[in-house]
């Protein structure tokens, strides 16, 4: 049996803490943002406020992500297609909801979001949520 060199023993290790410190320093949400932005969406839709993703301990520690987008389809209309042409899979730990009221868990609320407020289609804003508890 072949031995392994001492280069390439360090090599091997260093390639392990470059990817250790990747994951580490974000590449856990690659997953996240992953599956919020290839969920299948309505043609009309466009994206207001960008995926943004943090772990949180408030009250349980739990990973959360957001995206807000608006949709002339309206909220209901909306979660009905997403719901319709997206597996189980797909849709898993992911709420759809209006982007409307506050939330102590929110990162995009609109309770502070001065310009949602002066918009006349308020209805067509909706929020794209991943959620999981650990």
């Amino acid at each position: 049996m072949k031995r392994i060199s001492q280069r390439t023993l360090r090599r091997l290790f260093w390639v392990a803490g470059v990817l250790c410190l990747f994951w580490v320093l974000g590449g856990w949400k690659v997953p996240i943002v992953w599956q919020i932005e290839t969920l299948r969406l309505p043609q009309d839709c466009k994206t207001v406020y960008h995926t943004k993703i943090r772990v949180s301990d408030v009250y349980w520690l739990h990973t959360k992500g957001e995206k807000v987008i608006q949709c002339e389809m309206g909220y209901e209309a909306v979660k009905a297609y997403v719901e319709e042409h997206n597996s189980e899979t797909a849709l898993e730990y992911i709420q759809i909801y209006p982007y409307e009221g506050m939330s102590d868990l929110a990162i995009y609320d609109s309770q502070y979001d001065e310009a949602f407020w002066q918009q006349p289609d308020q209805e067509t804003y909706i929020t794209i949520s991943y959620f999981k508890k650990w």
